[in-house]
């Protein structure tokens, strides 16, 4: 199994799945008050890349990262509405409400037709 690290810019926190990278945010938390603080939360809050989201299985770390994105610090987390057009954290909060959803129903639905349009394979219509 390949291992992928991805790095926040401008910092040395790195990681390889969603909880760490909630690990990570709580790193930067705990940094002293300053604008390097600030700049490196917005960083972190973008560079949750999608490839990431899509691999990940756990749905803890996936609510984790989506509380933070969402009501987190305000440099880390989503803008007020009206201010969320163009914004990188849009995007990675909708893939990640994404990946809960597809995880959370996967245990619901039954092998089908629907199964095979949600998550493809060749094994969907055995049984």
């Amino acid at each position: 199994m390949t291992v992928y690290r991805y790095t926040t810019p401008r910092t040395r926190l790195t990681w390889s799945d969603v909880s760490e990278w909630v690990d990570a945010a709580h790193r930067i938390g705990s940094r002293q008050l300053s604008a390097a603080r600030n700049r490196a939360y917005a960083a972190h809050a973008a560079a949750l890349p999608r490839d990431l989201i899509d691999r990940e299985t756990h749905i803890p770390s996936l609510e984790a990262a989506l509380h933070l994105l969402k009501y987190g610090h305000p440099s880390l987390a989503r803008p007020q509405r009206g201010h969320r057009a163009g914004h990188p954290t849009t995007p990675v909060i909708m893939d990640l409400m994404n990946r809960l959803a597809v995880l959370k129903r996967q245990d619901q639905m039954p092998a089908g037709d629907n199964w095979t349009a949600l998550f493809g394979g060749s094994d969907a219509h055995s049984g």
